[in-house]
């Protein structure tokens, strides 16, 4: 029986000696196809083996765009196992090869072997015979979940791909996952060129999640960007796709040739070699084309402008009778689901005798995951200048109606107002049509003057008066003023850090006139850079904070000190972090030169009030 045992012992000692032999290191390049079509993504990986690659270098693939990239290392039997994927999209069609990668093992450099891809116009994709040298001793990695374009995706979906004109379209992007997701984060938007978009999603709302069984596995989706989009013209319009950046979490399970390694690798003994790993991925969802229609030519009203969709009209006035110089307030409002936003103003004909202004319109739009939807106030002040009987005119709306495919039009009632003349009426009235042109009514007469008329007594006498004597010392008191303002400018002056506050507000605006000037030009880095110096400059100078010691941390320390509102506080910090990813990152479109300059002009009109 012992020398059984002894054997056994023996035995794994023998075997556990083969298996921490180091073999020679290998680097080996695989790809699962060797046909792909054009704009399709596919993967390829390079394997390190029996060696710790101190660096790695990717082949410079050449006809093909990266779109994403993860490393893996495993640990074999006290070896070390390296793995290099990238997501490639072929951007021409032919046959092309992908040059070796290159490896640092313990000093010395190793390739891998070439692949070569062919890229069609169509077709699907063919996998390879060739998936690079293997060792019938090495352990080979499998993952029940790897990160591959089946573990995790993004699919855009649109509600509607023959719209019309106007008409709101709602486009979802979806994320679908079998893996974790530690984090994620949209790294370029579409630019909707040809659309008017509205953002669907709100700060505070979570994001929809459901369970969905797609070729039988089961998918945790996430619907994490849903917009709304009004097409603004006829035509083939296509939406390009959205990139999002993404952490996942990535389980391996090693398996051996080996059953004894297979053994020990049994649950039971607590899956020792499996390995959980963060991947970085870039998610690429699909674009789409929408085939929008143009609204009917035939019986189009005249007063037609652009809207489409649902609404009804209302039209109001607070009093129909009143007197001259009284105000009245007319409003007109249109409700309903539609480009709400894109709504113009209704052009009244008011008489000349009613003197009107620009209305004063509100918005409330609401914006679900159903669509847009909400009103639009226009507020008229009027003022009748003459008394008289006036009609203000109905005023009609026109839009087209998406469930009748025609166009309807809403009227406004018609006012009719009564004017009496007021207590203090005056005798000119400005026309609402040109308010320089001013008319004297009846016919040329101009009215006797009521106003008091000065008199004085006889023999009364302006010198030796008392107005006399305080005109007399007037320039001396003047001057003594003079003396005194003076004195406290020079105290003032010689207090740097007081009139580096008080200049701190003008510096920031010849500052950002400086960038509005360079806006207009389009010149991005000079516009970004006069921002980011306004923005540093004014709290510099307004904290008191010398250069050398400026920077968030000190900066938001001042803000405590000073009591300023935490929200304006990280308003401000978040002015300064996309200026600066503006001025650095790559222009992908999140940033507006004019989002940011507005950005800046409202920060610091919010800091100066906090700051008084």
């Amino acid at each position: 029986m012992n020398k059984v045992k002894h054997s056994i012992i023996f035995f794994f000692l023998i075997l556990f000696a083969c298996n921490i032999v180091v073999g020679q290191a290998t680097i080996t390049a695989t790809c699962k196809y060797s046909k792909v079509p054009l704009n399709t993504q596919f993967q390829i990986t390079y394997t390190i083996k029996d060696g710790n690659a101190s660096s790695f270098t990717k082949p410079s693939f050449k006809n093909f765009s990266v779109t994403g990239s993860y490393q893996s290392t495993t640990f074999i039997n006290g070896n070390v196992e390296s793995s290099f994927t990238y997501t490639l999209v072929p951007t021409a069609v032919g046959k092309f090869t992908i040059d070796a990668a290159k490896a640092k093992v313990a000093g010395a450099w190793i390739e891998s072997n070439t692949l070569s891809i062919e890229v069609t116009n169509s077709g699907n994709a063919t996998a390879s015979n060739n998936s690079g040298n293997t060792s019938k001793n090495a352990a080979t990695s499998t993952n029940t979940a790897d990160g591959s374009n089946n573990d995790i995706y993004i699919k855009a979906f649109v509600d509607k791909a023959n719209p019309y004109v106007g008409e709101q379209v709602i486009v979802t992007y979806k994320l679908y996952t079998r893996i974790p997701v530690a984090q994620y984060g949209i790294d370029k938007l579409p630019a909707f060129t040809g659309f008017w978009s509205q953002d669907l999603n709100k700060e505070n709302d979570k994001i929809v999640q459901y369970k969905e069984n797609i070729g039988g596995s089961q998918y945790v989706v996430a619907e994490i960007r849903k917009v709304a989009l009004f097409p603004q013209k006829s035509g083939i319009l296509k939406i390009d796709p959205l990139n999002v950046e993404c952490v996942v979490q990535v389980q391996s399970q090693q398996k051996y040739n080996d059953p004894f390694a297979n053994f020990f690798n049994d649950p039971f003994f607590g899956n020792a070699f499996n390995t959980v790993s963060n991947v970085k991925k870039t998610l690429v969802s699909n674009s789409l084309s929408l085939v929008v229609n143009p609204l009917p030519a035939a019986n189009q009203p005249a007063e037609f402008t652009s809207s489409v969709g649902n609404f009804t009209l209302s039209a109001t006035i607070d009093k129909t009778e009143a007197k001259t110089n009284d105000a009245i307030n007319l409003t007109y409002k249109i409700t309903g689901v539609g480009n709400i936003s894109l709504i113009d103003k209704p052009k009244f004909d008011f008489p000349t005798d009613l003197e009107t202004y620009d209305p004063d319109i509100k918005e409330n739009v609401v914006r679900t995951a159903a669509g847009v939807s909400g009103s639009k106030t226009f507020s008229y002040l009027i003022i009748p200048r003459n008394a008289g009987e006036f009609t203000i005119k109905p005023v009609n709306f026109v839009f087209f109606n998406l469930a009748t495919k025609s166009f309807v039009t809403l009227s406004s009632p018609e006012f009719k107002l009564k004017i009496a003349k007021g207590r203090d009426d005056e005798k000119t009235t400005v026309s609402s049509t040109n308010k320089e042109d001013i008319k004297y009514l009846n016919s040329d007469i101009r009215y006797i003057k009521n106003n008091p008329i000065l008199l004085s007594l006889i023999g009364s006498c302006f010198y030796g008066s008392l107005l006399f004597f305080l005109i007399l010392l007037l320039p001396i008191l003047l001057f003594i003023l003079f003396v005194i303002i003076y004195r406290k400018k020079l105290k003032e002056n010689s207090n740097i850090a007081l009139m580096r506050n008080k200049k701190a507000t003008g510096v920031a605006r010849k500052r950002l006139k400086t960038a509005s000037a360079f806006l207009k030009a389009n010149k991005k880095e000079p516009f970004l850079d006069e921002v980011f110096k306004a923005l540093w400059g004014y709290v510099s100078d307004k904290l008191s904070i010398p250069i050398s010691d400026l920077s968030k941390e000190t900066v938001n320390e001042k803000f405590n000190q000073k009591n300023v509102q935490e929200n304006i506080a990280q308003q401000f910090i978040s002015t300064l972090n996309n200026c600066e990813y503006a001025r650095f990152a790559p222009d992908d479109g999140s940033l507006t030169m004019d989002g940011i300059y507005n950005e800046a002009i409202d920060i610091i009109t919010k800091m100066e009030k906090e700051l008084k």
